[in-house]
Parts: structure tokens; C-alpha cells; sequence
């Protein structure tokens, strides 16, 4: 896709969401795709709010996200991140969690990646300094291919000590499975996950593996199917591909 074109059709999917958030369509699109995660004290309507809010969610938008796979949903945490208030009130049910999982058996830390996660585990461990004090260990995270990478501070984490991997978001289970591994590769023990949204729509077992082997948190399951890109209809239909970097905050 050349440049040009791309810049068209990134204007009129701005142009298109903006009008969308501002109508009165919006909440009824989001509430169809939303159900609230099993250990959550926030509701669908809490959750809706976030996303309207923060105007997170793009719709009938082709994008290739970081796994690969396509898309006609897209949740972009980045702008969530941008308003505090919402961290806050994320950070609160996570820390209520953590409070509740972990109150006999108390957790060192939390490992997240470098980027807008790093705000709301920041947020958690502000919100718990009082209870049960956290260090927060980060590894890298890159902005051009939204990896994360598995070096941290030497002695972040010590043998035998609990930590928690947090991320974003997480839709085949590979990045926030990524970060557990660091924690034992690294001598501790992985306590359990935290994710604000799993998207995998159930397409990818991995998801319910971890949840299955390991107490974990997600705020919101959210419907978003995504495709191969040998699969993928949106495709087969000629509509044009964005990047995940491509999407803007609105």
C-alpha cells in the first residue's frame, strides 16, 4: 500500500470514529462486545465506560496486529493509558485482586514490559504501598515491532521470590507467558497473571491453559476474531491493511 493511501485511509477511519464516539450508536457496538472477566468487581457498564471514554476501540478497520493475525476489531491500549483517572480505576480492581488472591501468601512484585503497562503497574503498586509493598520490575519493549524482551536489572528478582506478570492486553497468551517466563528464568516463582482485556475470542487455547495452571485476572473478555492472514475475509474482500502502529489516539 503506498503512503499516500495509507494517510487516506487512516484520515477516514479518524474521521469515521470520531463521529461514531460522538453519536448515539456507540454503546450499543461496544456493550456487544464486552463481558466482564470471572474475578473483577468492575461491571460490563464500568468497563463500557472505559473504552467510550478513552475512545479505545476501532471498528470495521482491517489491522494487522503484533502477532500477525488480522483484525476488523481493535483494542489500542495506548489510549486508555492517557487518562489517569481510568489507570486509577483499573489499578483499583487489580489491586483489590491481588489483595484477596494473595493476603496469606503475600507477592513480591509485579514484572510488566516497558510500555503503557508499565502505568497501570505503577498505579497497582501505589495503590497496595500501604497493604503489601511491590517492586516493579520492567523489561524491555520495543515500539517498532511491539516485542518485549527478557533482560532485566540483575538481582530485579531474587530466588524463591513471588512475582505477578502483568501486561496490557493479551490475545494468543504469548507476551504475558513471556514475562512469567522471565520470572523463573530468574530464580522466582510466577504467583500468577494480570492482563486488562484477553482478546483471543477463544480461537487461541494457550489463553485458557494459563488460566487454568495459574490465578489470573482480566478485567473484560472482549468478542474480537481475528484471522491468518491466509484466512482472513477483510483480505479476500481488498480492504485495506493498517498496522497496529498505524492506529491513532482519537
Amino acid at each position: 500500500m503506498l503512503v499516500g493511501t495509507v494517510e487516506q485511509v487512516l484520515a477516514e477511519v479518524v474521521e469515521r470514529h470520531r463521529e461514531l464516539y460522538e453519536g448515539a450508536t456507540i454503546d450499543a457496538k461496544l456493550r456487544a462486545m464486552i463481558r466482564a472477566g470471572a474475578h473483577t468487581n468492575l461491571t460490563e457498564e464500568d468497563v463500557l465506560h472505559i473504552l467510550r471514554v478513552s475512545r479505545s476501540v476501532f471498528f470495521d478497520t482491517h489491522v494487522e496486529v503484533v502477532s500477525g493475525h488480522h483484525t476488523a476489531i481493535y483494542l489500542r491500549f495506548d489510549s486508555i493509558a492517557h487518562f489517569p483517572e481510568l489507570v486509577r480505576q483499573l489499578a483499583g480492581d487489580m489491586a483489590t485482586w491481588i489483595r484477596q488472591t494473595f493476603q496469606h501468601h503475600p507477592i513480591t512484585g509485579l514484572v510488566a514490559t516497558s510500555s503503557s503497562a508499565e502505568r497501570l503497574t505503577e498505579e497497582i503498586a501505589a495503590e497496595l504501598r500501604g497493604a503489601m509493598p511491590l517492586r516493579v520490575t520492567l523489561t524491555p519493549y520495543s515500539c517498532e515491532t511491539g516485542r518485549i524482551g527478557t533482560d532485566i536489572a540483575v538481582g530485579a528478582i531474587k530466588g524463591g521470590e513471588r512475582f505477578v506478570a502483568l501486561n496490557d492486553v493479551t490475545t494468543r497468551g504469548n507476551c504475558v507467558g513471556k514475562l512469567g517466563q522471565v520470572i523463573t528464568d530468574n530464580g522466582g516463582l510466577l504467583a500468577g497473571m494480570m492482563v486488562f482485556a484477553r482478546r483471543d475470542s477463544g480461537q487461541f487455547p494457550l489463553v485458557n491453559e494459563l488460566i487454568e495452571r495459574h490465578p489470573f485476572y482480566y478485567t473484560t473478555d472482549l468478542d474480537m476474531p481475528q484471522w491468518e492472514p491466509a484466512h482472513c475475509p477483510l483480505c479476500r474482500a481488498h480492504k485495506p491493511l493498517l498496522s497496529w502502529k498505524d492506529i491513532p489516539m482519537l
